[in-house]
């Protein structure tokens, strides 16, 4: 008895079930603790690295403009035109402006009158200009002038970006930025364009630019460095550029309204901003309008504002036409065009939105069980930034979803958010680290060092897959420019008409006619001409419908200078033969027989050539160009070198492009 007494004594009690759940209640409850007090620390500790970006080295805005202008100025000397309406609608009427001869769409007809020759003249004086100091004797000198000073002002604009966003969101996301830009083959053949889209890129940037710096308290400092600069780059973009340009510029204003910004006071401060939007906006727009339809009404010889004529037929259905007329795509158009122009980027890019969701979740979570005074503070301070960030990357969304939403779609619409896309994808990459961060103390991990790292290493894998692309333009794509290379010169010397130079010290006056007609001729290949500026002095462009199937409404003819007697009876003359349904025109195409060379591309695997017989002969060497047809997909995508191609299994078929001349052309 006494025994069993003994070892009663010392004997535990088994603890009860209501006992064992309050256990685990408690240890749930110290682990939540610990991963909400890691959370936290998480968060403190990524604005602490916020702190220490701000010693992350960021090229200076010379240095930054060096490195782009390489890849820009590349561009400009290597890259061919990738739209023939960039050719139809813009190189030939600034020939005809200044040499008296050019191609003519129906869209500078005055019944029409849906271009800006207001728009051109920009490049016009541009090229007059330079040529007071540099004097161009050919003109093929003053289109690579042109191309170079584009691709120039467009690395300036993508450089003052970088250094904005350094200055005003973080550093390493402008690394981010300044890398996806360099290696994104889109801006290679974007940046040189003389088309509005790519005016509208440039100043567009300029404005996303400005809209970078923070809402200040002092209201005129706030109107000087954000408001002024950037709605006076959104109005020339969309005023003088491409209407459609807006788009970008809606976060902007929509930012402006619901944002008031650290030190912002006064009850009345977004009527205040309303009133500065509204009037600067109006102001700027005002004035740019009226200008370009002065100069636009005088060259049509009535009152017209092309800019809206533009929005009206494409949008309004004026003169029964619409833009689905030119070929509709499918809504994922825009997804393939990204992928093959920005590859990874592209891909980022999509899902900074997402990972911006994520962070949101993130920070709202943290701060419902943040208790201490300086995890509280450091939330905040996220979220502060957090919804600034979310009206940066809205152009690039806003630009996808609207463009991909009409039926009608082509490369060069989605230019314009370039820039905004590679802003994207360093958004992406910023986030991925705090992403990583919060996970890891949710799970109890610890986070890995080198996320920065890894973001340059994609980023630079990018540029890679970039440069196999900008490659493959140049090398599957150039040949136009180097067959018409091939066409005889003219023996005209000296310098072009182009108004004074320091060369001459004195006026060239234009010479038209000075040289004898030759007629060259384009069939099936007409959209590859590279413009008026590959042609001697004295030749012109026609179209020959039974060379290949031509359908639609091709260019026509200005009146040339010689025959009209000034550049303004010729812009001004109204003509029967363009409408705006796209309807086939037989006046804008002639016979062969008046034709003196003829530049065709002949693809082997399609058909017999169509000039093999005695009655024309080559002229210099023929010149390879991709057959897209029937070529692997990969193969014509990027550069693949010919050993890789037999290695892997791609293929790869080649046409070639030729000049022809009429063996009996000097007794026609």
């Amino acid at each position: 008895m006494a025994r069993q007494r003994h070892n009663a004594k010392h004997e535990r009690p088994k603890p009860s079930v209501k006992h064992e759940r309050v256990e685990r209640r408690e240890q749930k409850l110290q682990l939540k603790a610990r991963k909400h007090a890691e959370s936290e620390a998480s968060h403190v500790q990524q604005v602490e690295e916020l702190d220490t970006q701000h010693a992350e080295y960021v090229p200076s805005l010379s240095v930054l403009f060096r490195f782009l202008a390489l890849v820009r100025v590349s561009g400009a000397l290597l890259s061919p035109i990738q739209d023939c309406d960039e050719v139809y609608n813009y190189w030939e009427p600034l020939h005809f402006l200044q040499f008296g001869t050019g191609k003519q769409t129906w869209e500078y007809s005055p019944q029409y009158s849906l271009r800006s020759y207001a728009y051109l003249h920009i490049y016009d004086m541009l090229i007059r200009t330079m040529h007071i100091v540099f004097g161009f004797r050919t003109k093929t000198q003053v289109f690579y002038a042109l191309r170079v000073c584009l691709a120039l002002m467009s690395a300036l604009c993508e450089a003052v970006l970088v250094r904005s966003v350094a200055q005003n969101v973080d550093r390493r996301m402008a690394n981010y930025v300044w890398l996806a830009v360099f290696g994104m083959a889109g801006m290679f053949h974007a940046a040189p364009a003389v088309l509005p889209t790519s005016f509208a890129m440039c100043l567009c940037t300029l404005g996303s630019a400005a809209a970078m710096v923070p809402p200040a308290a002092d209201m005129g400092r706030h109107l000087r460095y954000r408001v002024v600069p950037a709605i006076g780059a959104f109005a020339l973009a969309v005023c003088a550029g491409w209407p459609y340009a807006a788009l970008v510029a809606v976060p902007f204003v929509l930012e402006e309204m619901t944002i008031k910004g650290s030190g912002t006071g006064g009850k009345n401060w977004r009527a205040r901003r309303l009133c500065a939007l509204v009037g600067i906006g109006a102001g700027t727009a005002f004035v740019i309008v009226g200008a370009m339809a002065v100069v636009d009404s005088w060259y049509y010889g009535q009152p017209v504002v092309a800019a809206w004529n533009q929005v009206a037929y494409n949008v309004l259905g004026q003169h029964n036409g619409s833009s689905e007329l030119y070929g509709t795509e499918p809504w994922y158009f825009y997804l393939k065009n990204g992928l093959l122009n920005a590859n990874i980027v592209m891909i980022l890019a999509l899902s900074a939105l997402p990972m911006w969701i994520l962070y949101y979740v993130a920070l709202k979570q943290t701060s419902r069980t943040t208790l201490s005074i300086a995890g509280s503070r450091a939330i905040q301070q996220l979220f502060s930034g957090h919804h600034l960030l979310l009206f940066r990357i809205m152009p690039f969304y806003l630009v996808l979803l609207v463009f991909s939403l009409q039926p009608h779609k082509e490369e060069r619409f989605l230019s314009i958010a370039y820039p905004h896309l590679c802003f994207c994808a360093a958004a992406a990459l910023s986030l991925a680290s705090p992403l990583q961060s919060w996970a890891c103390a949710l799970l109890g991990r610890r986070t890995r060092a080198g996320q920065s790292r890894a973001g340059y290493l994609v980023l630079a894998g990018a540029a890679c897959m970039g440069a196999l692309r900008m490659t493959a333009l140049v090398k599957y794509y150039g040949a136009p420019v180097r067959a018409f290379m091939e066409l005889p010169s003219s023996n005209v010397t000296g310098l072009l008409p182009l108004g004074p130079s320091i060369k001459s010290l004195r006026t060239v006056q234009p010479l038209y006619g000075n040289v004898d007609d030759r007629v060259v001729c384009m069939g099936g290949a007409w959209y590859w001409y590279p413009s008026s500026y590959w042609l001697p002095r004295g030749y012109s462009l026609q179209f020959v419908r039974e060379l290949g199937n031509m359908d639609g409404h091709l260019p026509g003819d200005f009146v040339p200078v010689k025959v009209s007697g000034s550049v303004r009876s010729s812009t001004s003359a109204e003509r029967p033969d363009f409408n705006a349904r796209n309807e086939w025109e037989p006046l804008h195409a002639t016979e062969l027989s008046e034709c003196d060379y003829v530049v065709d591309i002949e693809y082997p695997q399609r058909a017999e050539p169509k000039l093999a017989h005695s009655e024309w002969q080559r002229v210099g060497e023929c010149h390879r160009v991709l057959d897209p047809v029937h070529s692997s997909v990969l193969a014509r995508m990027v550069y693949v070198p010919q050993t890789l191609v037999w290695m892997t299994g791609q293929r790869q078929e080649w046409g070639q492009m030729c000049v022809y001349e009429r063996a009996n052309r000097l007794i026609k």
